[in-house]
């Protein structure tokens, strides 16, 4: 390696580092903003759920649109392509995992979804300020429209894999919550039994127990068997609130068949999903293009404006806020083996396909030869496991404690992809020799 490359790399792997750190520090704030009390895990929630169901949308209509004409999709295809394959695959050394060493399911999802959000959108911000994305510009191209497109590419793999993990990360999940279930002592057909004294103090300090007959209080909510005055927990008060008051709305009998597949369309598609069909829409239409995107444009320092004030509010928000989830979610441990997998998962194995399957395909004529895009075929699979499987596992209701601590040890381990950009870089000068 001559003196100018070794320079070069070091000054490459010292940007990408420092970079890294900026990410980590960000997340830092967050986690000791939430440890000092200064927000509680309502506002935490309601943040991150502002964050994911509008402010990306947002970043998505006004980064994703400019790049989504038809010549564009037909060059940059392989960005959501290989979201989707290494996807795939990474969950699939998730599930060999699951499988090998008997572990919760949550491994799957952690080992198989990479944070492809806030992380590398914040890592890409500190990159182009540290300058070693420049040397992925066009010619004439600045830092800021550099910067731009870049992050378009990666909200364009952000829409791949936020769809692949509403899809089938809930589903993975249930397991652990039947684990769990499967787990717990108490039957409830065998519940307490019916004539069991009333605790006193309670129901009044009635003295007597209550014995109640099923047959005489059929119009009121029975709780998995149990009477009133029985248990001391059963509470009827459901059957006597008032009815609600909606309209009852049938679908026109010509349309009928339709209520039951757009019912199910409308409940997997997610807020990032809807706003890349939005920014399809206006990127694919002309007039709608120039009206929104061009900057001489009328709505574009109205409209256009706003959403990209919002939408910038995304990424580093989000990073704050993952770092303030991860101190306010009990954690308790994940395991041993479980962790370990799932970071060489993340850290390693991932990382490694990529830097291979961009050093074996990149310029050879089978898709774009901008190294941009390359850079970011690298990055993409790489990285800790998106904070989304700790959201997905309060929706349906599964144990939290272990997923937390996996998380915040995969996040104190975040700049090592500093590794991965260096190594990334190597792998796009070799590529570029082919085309030279």
């Amino acid at each position: 390696m001559s003196d100018d490359s070794g320079s070069s790399f070091s000054a490459t792997f010292l940007g990408a580092l420092e970079g890294a750190a900026s990410v980590l520090l960000t997340l830092l704030v967050g986690y000791l903003v939430a440890r000092k009390g200064l927000v509680d895990s309502s506002t935490v929630h309601k943040v991150s759920n502002l964050c994911s169901t509008f402010f990306l949308p947002c970043l998505i209509v006004v980064q994703m649109g400019p790049e989504l004409t038809a010549g564009q999709l037909r060059r940059l295809w392989i960005i959501p392509v290989w979201g989707f394959v290494s996807t795939l695959i990474a969950h699939v050394l998730g599930f060999v995992g699951y499988k090998l060493f008997k572990t919760r399911a949550w491994v799957i999802v952690a080992a198989g979804r990479p944070n492809t959000s806030a992380l590398p959108l914040l890592l890409l911000q500190s990159l182009a300020t540290t300058g070693v994305l420049d040397q992925f510009a066009n010619d004439g191209e600045s830092t800021d429209k550099l910067l731009s497109r870049a992050q378009s590419l990666i909200l364009l793999n952000v829409v791949v894999q936020q769809t692949i993990t509403f899809q089938i990360a809930p589903w993975l999940l249930m397991r652990d919550r039947k684990a769990d279930s499967d787990g717990e002592d108490e039957d409830v057909e065998n519940g307490p039994a019916r004539l069991q004294p009333e605790t006193p103090g309670k129901h009044n300090a009635n003295i007597n127990p209550i014995v109640q007959d099923r047959e005489c209080v059929g119009l009121l909510e029975d709780q998995d068997g149990r009477d009133y005055g029985t248990g001391g927990s059963a509470d009827y008060t459901k059957a006597m609130q008032p009815i609600a008051d909606e309209p009852d709305i049938h679908w026109p009998q010509a349309i009928s068949f339709l209520k039951k597949p757009l019912r199910k369309l409308g409940g997997g598609m997610s807020p990032p999903l809807i706003g890349a069909i939005v920014a399809l829409i206006v990127g694919l239409t002309p007039p709608l293009n120039n009206l929104f995107y061009n900057e001489d444009s009328a709505l574009y320092n109205s409209i256009t404006s706003s959403a990209k004030n919002l939408g910038g509010l995304f990424v580093s928000l989000q990073m704050f806020v993952v770092g303030a989830q991860l101190a306010l979610v009990k954690s308790a441990h994940a395991g041993l083996i479980p962790m370990t997998y799932c970071m060489l998962v993340r850290f390693l194995v991932m990382p490694g396909l990529s830097l291979l399957f961009v050093f074996l395909t990149a310029g050879r004529g089978w898709y774009t030869n901008d190294r941009l895009v390359w850079f970011l075929l690298v990055l993409i699979p790489a990285g800790p496991s998106a904070m989304l499987l700790a959201n997905i596992a309060e929706l349906v209701q599964v144990d939290q404690g272990s997923i937390a601590a996996y998380l915040t040890i995969s996040y104190f381990f975040s700049p090592l992809i500093a590794f991965v950009c260096t190594l990334g870089l190597l792998v796009v000068n070799a590529a570029s020799k082919r085309i030279s």
